[in-house]
């Protein structure tokens, strides 16, 4: 469409995520397209797909990056049109400057609120991890793929299969088991993510490691 597909920037479990620019008469602006995996199989599906992508969208927030547009492909392949966000993951990020303690607790509150106000919204991000939190140069946090495990599982329900979208070592036990997803697996995920931003290690597996203690 109006979209100039510039560099592949990743691939991972849910598609891959393309650096373009949206270049017509209307504006210009450097945006991510994430291609989702899968195919819209059905005028129902589709439905669901685009009333999925609405709610995503309402999700307004300076740590959230923000859902632009998106569409499905004549072969049948929904994608999704992001911000373009540059940054580093909030672990690395922290590491590289040596934060201490409170500057570190200061950045995951941003976390803390992106995840709130989606909550609020309805909306569980399902895969919160470090590599989906971004901190960008001034020392913004924002958080991708909010809410775009919904997407998927809804594209797979087309396809009569079962998924779980998650990430090994910040998982809740009931997404490794497979039991209903609330709320409370992010919340178990921050914890995750907090531990390791506070001494490098993410779970019992870890132990062996030296912790790593950031001064205060």
């Amino acid at each position: 469409g109006a979209y100039e597909v510039v560099r592949l920037v990743g691939t991972g479990g849910m598609g891959a995520v393309y650096e373009a620019i949206r270049a017509d008469d209307q504006y210009r602006k450097r945006v991510a397209i994430k291609i989702v995996q899968g195919g819209l199989d059905s005028e129902l599906t589709l439905g669901r797909f685009r009333r999925e992508r609405q709610i995503l969208a309402g999700l307004e927030h300076p740590n959230i990056a923000t859902l632009l547009d998106g569409g499905v492909t004549p072969a049948g392949q929904p994608f999704l049109v992001m911000e373009y966000v540059e940054g580093l993951p909030i672990t690395t990020w922290c590491d590289r400057r040596l934060l201490g303690v409170r500057e570190r607790v200061a950045l995951f509150r941003q976390v803390c609120g992106a995840v709130q106000h989606a909550h609020k919204n309805l909306v569980v991000h399902r895969d919160l991890k470090p590599g989906n939190i971004l901190v960008t140069e001034d020392g913004t946090v924002k958080l991708l793929d909010f809410g775009i495990a919904r997407l998927v599982e809804t594209v797979e329900d087309s396809r009569e299969t079962s998924t779980r979208v998650f990430s090994l070592g910040y998982a809740s036990p009931e997404q490794l088991e497979g039991r209903a997803i609330t709320t409370a697996s992010d919340i178990y995920s921050l914890g995750v993510l907090l531990r390791e931003m506070l001494t490098g290690r993410r779970d019992a597996a870890d132990e062996g490691r030296a912790p790593i203690v950031p001064p205060l």
